[in-house]
């Protein structure tokens, strides 16, 4: 056991060397970013996959496979196709541990929030990832992640202030940038380590 968190420690610590030199150092050519501005399916995926490592809530079930829901709103067909995306790039990175942990992605169907809650408790989903949706749609599944202390993540940067979703992966200055709202954080119950803090770019929408 011992063995296995020294190497979890190592892992962090080279996930963490990445981290600051793709946000602090990695420009993404115009041509090569994504819609409006966001950062490319695989590099999104990357950031999105070791910035769950921070997140020490994740840690206490180590032997327990972490599930990954991607949630998309069925009336927009960009939503769907977000979310297809994601899940096929995250495919790519299965050999990946979280904290330990394997995972897997369920792509989930916003059909209300009852039907929403149920899915998260009967696929016992860890974490939340919001495809591009309304804000009063996207601020409903805010509701749900607070009551069952699941964390909200999405790809649109502008969610985290406007809506208040806890982590998404950006561009800040046309580089890759990771932003967490601390207050969302703390009401979806995550608890991001110190080393985390200081790559983040923090910002809060109360």
């Amino acid at each position: 056991m011992n063995k296995k968190r020294n190497l979890n420690k190592i892992y962090r610590s080279i996930f963490h060397i990445l981290l600051v030199a793709v946000i602090t150092c990695g420009v993404i050519p115009r041509s090569a970013s994504a819609d409006n501005g966001s950062v490319p399916p695989e590099l999104q995926a990357k950031l999105f996959l070791t910035a769950l490592t921070y997140d020490k809530n994740l840690e206490k079930e180590a032997e327990k496979q972490l599930d990954i829901g991607i949630l998309y709103f069925p009336e927009s067909p960009q939503s769907k196709e977000e979310a297809l995306n994601l899940s096929k790039t995250l495919e790519g990175f299965k050999d990946k541990k979280i904290s330990g942990r394997s995972f897997q992605t369920l792509i989930l169907t916003y059909d209300g929030n009852g039907g929403l809650k149920k899915k998260i408790v009967d696929e016992h989903i860890d974490v939340l990832f919001i495809a591009r949706g309304e804000k009063k749609l996207i601020e409903e599944v805010l509701k749900v992640t607070r009551s069952e202390k699941i964390l909200s993540c999405t790809g649109k940067a502008e969610y985290v202030t406007t809506c208040g979703v806890t982590m998404a992966v950006g561009l800040k200055d046309n580089k890759p940038k990771i932003y967490l709202n601390l207050s969302s954080a703390k009401r979806e119950g995550a608890d991001f380590s110190a080393k985390f803090l200081r790559v983040a770019e923090i910002v809060d929408s109360e």
